[in-house]
Formats: C-alpha cells, structure tokens, sequence
C-alpha cells in the first residue's frame, strides 16, 4: 500500500501534543525515551481511534503487540496502517481529558499514512488543504463545501470582547481591525516560518464547523498551553501563506497578556 508521510505545515502547526492535547503529566511518573534522529519507521494497524481536542490516540497492532501511538489530527480509519517513529515514547501517560491512564504512549513526530486516492494525488488534495478551510479532512472527515455567500448567524455588533465563535461568524465585519479575545491556549507551535502559532479555545464555536478553535501567529509568545490568556491581533480575512495553507480568519501581529 503507498503511503505518505505526514510532516507539512499542517502537521508541524501541532506539535508539543502532551501539553496540547489539554492533558498534563506528572513528572515522576514519566519517563520520556528520546532516540536518535535514525529511528527506524514502525507500522502498526488501526484498531480504535480516541480524539482529543485536536490530536487522535490511536491503538495499532504491530505484529501481534497493541500499543497506543498520538499524532495530530490526520484522516485515518479504523483498519488502516500507518506508520510512525518512536523517538519520544512515555511511561504512566495520565491524560485528564480523557481520565485515563496510559501504561505506555509513543508520541509520533513523523506519521505516514495511507494515500487512498485511486488516482495519484498531492498531499495537499489528500489533507483538504485545496479547499477554503484549512483543517477540512483533518479529525473529521468530510470535506466541506466553500461558503462563499454564508451569512453570519446573528448581525454584527461591536464589542471590547469577542469569542472564538464570533470572530469567525463576523471575520467578515471584522476584516482588519483589532480585537481581543479571551480564552484558553491549547496548543502553541513555535517558530514556524518565523513566528509563533497559537491555537486558542473558549468553549464557543462549533467543532463539527471547525469555529471552536481560533489561530494567532505573533513572534516569541511568552505563554504555553494550558494557560488563559487575553489575546489581542488583527484580523485578517483570507489569509493565504502559499503552498495551499490557505486560512479564512487568522490573528496576525498578536499580543497577549495573563487573563485575571
């Protein structure tokens, strides 16, 4: 089966998956194993898919021993074979999101995964990167159609303090200007294509509609996932950083400070 690897903007974009993910470690009961940069590709069958916030815990099967991989989001299935390395693998993984603990989880910075298309097709087409939502086919599956004439839920209204949800219903109205949003931090990629991207939450949106999670991309953000924060950037509409990285509200020039 062709496979391919997983390792673009999208998926550099989350990493840091521990803190991420919404789950915290108790440093004595961790031990985390890093090997060198030539480990080998592990491949292992998809037995049962977890979510969390963004992320996926997969239970493969590789050659008879079940073990439990974490990657970003990506469209795998049940059934499928993926292939993954194991430079950072933990030991007593306790994840709060899910109030489990996990005896062993290898945590896979190169993922590979099967390309399905019946004809060859670019890694952009296959993540739904070709499409206006950046994160179309990643965790969810389906492949939403452009809303090039969507109208907002509710009409527009000024305010000192947006949500997440308003952001993207109004992106529009908002177009830009500057706004402040206050929220959670759940995952922070630093230093890609030199500036930081931060991924914030506040519990509005929409998952299924991909308006829960709002992106700001500043350079050197002083905080880390898990901290509330109020965040404050410019909105831009549209945002198109080539390569198909294509972004239909974003927060640029962001700056943030500790919500009280």
């Amino acid at each position: 089966m062709k496979q391919i690897l997983f390792t673009t903007l999208a998926l550099l974009l989350t990493l840091s998956f521990a803190s991420a993910s919404g789950d915290t470690e108790n440093k004595s009961d961790i031990h985390s194993k890093q090997e060198n940069k030539k480990t080998k590709i592990h491949y292992g069958k998809v037995l049962e898919i977890t979510p969390v916030m963004g992320y996926k815990y997969l239970k493969v099967d590789e050659n008879g021993t079940q073990r439990w991989v974490a990657i970003a989001s990506a469209p795998v299935e049940v059934g499928d074979t993926v292939g993954y390395d194991t430079r950072t693998v933990m030991q007593d993984f306790k994840s709060k999101a899910l109030g489990k603990t996990f005896k062993e989880i290898i945590f896979a910075n190169d993922v590979y995964l099967p390309q399905k298309a019946s004809a060859p097709g670019s890694l952009k087409s296959m993540l739904g990167l070709d499409k206006k939502d950046p994160h179309a086919h990643i965790g969810t599956g389906i492949s939403p159609e452009p809303k090039e004439n969507e109208k907002p839920a509710k009409p527009f209204v000024k305010k000192d303090l947006y949500t997440v949800e308003e952001v993207h219903m109004w992106r529009k109205d908002l177009k830009d200007k500057t706004v402040k949003v206050k929220g959670k931090i759940y995952k922070v990629s630093r230093n890609i294509m030199k500036r930081d991207w931060v991924h914030l939450g506040d519990g509005t949106g929409n998952e299924k509609e991909l308006t829960d999670d709002l992106v700001f991309t500043a350079v050197n953000v002083p905080f880390k996932a898990g901290d509330e924060v109020i965040a404050s950037g410019k909105v831009t509409v549209d945002k198109d950083f080539g390569y198909g990285y294509f972004y239909p509200v974003i927060i640029e020039d962001a700056t943030f400070k500790a919500a009280k």
